[in-house]
């Protein structure tokens, strides 16, 4: 930069002023007080003025050098600023985690939170070190990590069913169909034994999340997925209409890196802290 004197002498200068003479300065610097003083003269010979007064072994900073110390002072701590800031951004990689869009919004939001690395989130099926997907458990991807199963249960908007209601509400009340789900009505009621019920989905919706949304508006009773519900039922926006509905599925949740290489550290960092929150959800989605 044009009309920046060198970098070297503005250290020496800055160093000699703030300790009061060359020989803290060196030291501070791991040079020679020589050395020191050679810079701060070069530096005065290129401003065509004194920075400091000279009595004996003490320095003492003349009006310009004054003036001079206190911008290059701030000036270093910005530049310490900035060192620091690359150092935080090269020990903190990017890291890319792929999974589907409902389990990004539903679920992921919370546990990234709560890490510090630095994340991409990219739909599933792109390239990515780390891929949360879901999968039936016969067809699970090769070395991937099971880290929570899925399990359907009827959910409602708190308030829009009783109780103490038995499986004849699903008769009166509207049914929302997750076709997502892998689960329908029909199923679920042949699992319990409700052959008699005409029990119909009056809405069905293609995406887990939209079908979420419905009954959280009060729109009827949903089969719904319950990990990623989780975070609704603890707010109170949905709650469980059976305390016996849940359905375990043969679908899981799975975690995997590339295969064929090794993760880094960070990724692997990353899995710990995404099993470990899954871990979690699922213990407490069981006491729901």
């Amino acid at each position: 930069m044009a009309g920046l004197a060198p970098l070297n002498a503005l250290r020496a200068f800055e160093a000699a002023a703030r300790q009061g003479g060359f020989v803290g300065a060196a030291e501070e610097l791991n040079v020679t007080p020589a050395a020191v003083g050679q810079q701060v003269r070069q530096l005065e010979a290129l401003i065509g003025e004194a920075l400091f007064e000279r009595q004996g072994k003490t320095l003492i900073l003349t009006e310009r050098g004054a003036a001079a110390l206190e911008p290059l002072r701030r000036g270093f701590e910005l530049m310490g600023e900035a060192s620091a800031a690359l150092r935080a951004m090269q020990a903190t990689p990017t890291l890319t985690l792929a999974a589907d869009h409902d389990v990004m919004i539903a679920w992921l939001g919370r546990d990234l939170a709560s890490t510090d690395a630095a994340i991409r989130l990219v739909a599933r099926g792109e390239e990515a070190e780390l891929t949360l997907t879901r999968s039936s458990v016969a067809t699970a991807p090769a070395g991937a990590d099971r880290i929570m199963d899925e399990v359907l249960t009827p959910l409602a908007r708190p308030g829009l069913v009783a109780p103490d209601a038995g499986l004849a509400v699903l008769e009166t009340l509207p049914l929302i169909e997750d076709s997502a789900s892998g689960l329908s009505w029909a199923q679920w009621l042949s699992a319990r034994g409700g052959y008699g019920l005409e029990a119909q989905p009056r809405l069905r919706a293609a995406d887990s999340l939209a079908a979420l949304a419905l009954a959280e508006e009060g729109a009827g009773i949903v089969l719904g997925r319950k990990p990623l519900a989780y975070d609704a039922i603890r707010a109170g926006r949905l709650a469980p209409v059976f305390a016996d509905g849940d359905q375990p599925t043969d679908q899981a949740y799975f975690l995997q890196g590339v295969a064929g290489r090794s993760p880094s550290a960070a990724a692997t960092r990353l899995a710990q802290h995404l099993k470990a929150c899954a871990a979690a959800r699922q213990d407490l989605a069981g006491e729901l």
